[in-house]
């Protein structure tokens, strides 16, 4: 006889408030109420305070196994395992808050020898994995500046001692566990001051040969330079210049070999500690962060003459502009990258690198108008420079090869900033003569471009896209 079966009554207590689920791991907060574990810490990763109580909780508050509520669950779990209900395990206790503090304590305690010991680091490094919390305890330990002391220490050893595979595991380890727990943006520019050997050091890994080694160590350069003194992002050495020159040209190489391109879905460097606890390191996470670190130190650094000079000399033209043809276009890189290029293009030196790569004014005018208005900017702002002050028929020739004249009347007939048009209308104006002889360039339409008022053209546009 058809009949529906017996719902099973749970007990009410055995429920996570959180999740609305049965309870795995039981814990109970300093508010007194129980929750599951995993519930109640990704709670807390979000919103510090109790879900029930309001009462303010902090992320690495004490959370009390509650072994007895634990025992009834299981209990009634093999009760009822004939009715489908199945039994739930004894959790693994989660190495928190005590192993943190202990390791903490060792590391004041005994210093370098401590990291120096065989498995301190993969300690740390399985503590960091494990959550937000246990990493914002490491930084609040000082693990950050001992782990810089560190990879000052191994570094200049490595440089000495060549080939021992030991001293290079260890700068691995303390570089892969600096880049999980980061460094606070509030001292950064202490660290730095504090000790100069940190600049000497990094610049010794850029120019190793482990590409994550010099992933993680772009990242912790730009977190240690971002709020630091103006003279000492000023005076970087030409040596890390030519380090993440390297990098980004390993990058080209990688993304050439792998598609899609590393550069595709690119997050953020961060020095504050992240909020997600990653169940394992992600390196091509990892390259991302670095190539957008990296782009932002040559931007940043570009602002000055002598650095400009340097860079060009060490081939960072050509090394952008391959950068962005084996990107995707995606939008943080692209302007980034046409930053660092009209700033470079200002110099002589600079736009013959540019013009000599036969695909320099092609990847920009590809760009303009597909990314966005600061990229847009970037990129007239390169092809203004490069007709402007470059030979005038290698300038002109290539432009009407690679439809950038073209794309220039787009500029001039579609709705965007009247600084664009203007400088749309300068370079189509000083060359006019010059695109009479190519046939494939309608210059009765530029000529209509170029007489036009602003507000006309745009009366035009709108009727024509029907506003």
């Amino acid at each position: 006889m058809d009949h529906e079966e017996e719902e099973i009554e749970i007990p009410n207590y055995f429920i996570c408030p959180i999740s609305l689920e049965i309870m795995k791991d039981p814990v109970t907060t300093v508010s007194g109420i129980t929750y599951d574990r995993q519930s109640i810490v990704q709670w807390l990763e979000k919103v510090p305070s109790c879900p029930v109580t309001k009462q303010p909780l902090p992320l690495d508050s004490d959370l009390t196994p509650n072994h007895m509520l634990r025992r009834l669950i299981q209990h009634w779990c093999v009760e009822n395992a004939t009715r489908g209900v199945v039994r739930i395990p004894t959790p693994r206790a989660p190495p928190g808050k005590p192993n943190i503090i202990e390791e903490i304590k060792n590391l004041k305690k005994f210093g370098q020898e401590a990291l120096g010991k065989e498995d301190t680091l993969k300690k740390l490094e399985v503590l960091a994995m494990e959550g937000e919390r246990n990493r914002r305890l490491m930084c609040e330990g000082g693990v950050h500046k001992s782990l810089i002391l560190f990879i000052v220490k191994y570094a200049r050893e490595e440089e000495e001692e060549e080939g021992q595979h030991h001293i290079k595991g260890k700068l691995d380890e303390s570089l892969r566990l600096l880049h999980l727990i980061g460094v606070p943006l509030n001292e950064a520019r202490t660290i730095l001051i504090e000790n100069e050997r940190i600049l000497e050091s990094l610049t010794m890994v850029l120019n190793q040969k482990d590409f994550m080694n010099k992933a993680y160590t772009i990242v912790l350069l730009r977190n240690l330079t971002e709020n630091t003194s103006s003279h000492i992002v000023e005076r970087l050495s030409a040596e890390i210049f030519k380090g993440i020159i390297g990098f980004l040209k390993d990058v080209v190489s990688r993304s050439n070999r792998v598609n899609p391109s590393v550069c595709a879905t690119v997050q953020p460097s961060n020095s504050r500690v992240r909020n997600k606890a990653p169940s394992k390191l992600d390196h091509s996470v990892v390259i991302k962060q670095a190539v957008i670190a990296a782009l932002m130190i040559l931007l940043e650094t570009s602002s000055w003459s002598r650095n400009r000079t340097i860079l060009v000399d060490l081939g960072a033209v050509s090394k952008l502009i391959e950068l962005e043809i084996s990107s995707t276009g995606e939008k943080r890189t692209t302007e980034l990258v046409l930053g660092i290029l009209s700033r470079l293009c200002c110099c002589a030196n600079g736009r013959a690198e540019f013009l000599a790569h036969r695909g320099g004014i092609a990847i920009v005018t590809k760009r303009l108008l597909r990314v966005s208005a600061a990229a847009d900017d970037r990129a007239i702002s390169i092809l203004s420079s490069v007709s402007k002050y470059s030979p005038e028929s290698e300038v002109v020739e290539e432009m009407a090869s690679v439809s950038t004249v073209k794309k220039l009347c787009a500029v001039l007939s579609i709705d965007c900033s009247l600084s664009l048009k203007e400088k749309a209308k300068e370079i189509l104006r000083n060359h006019i003569d010059e695109w009479k002889k190519f046939p494939c360039i309608d210059v009765a339409l530029i000529s209509k471009l170029l007489s036009s008022s602003p507000k006309d053209l745009l009366t035009e546009y709108y009727s024509r896209v029907g506003v």
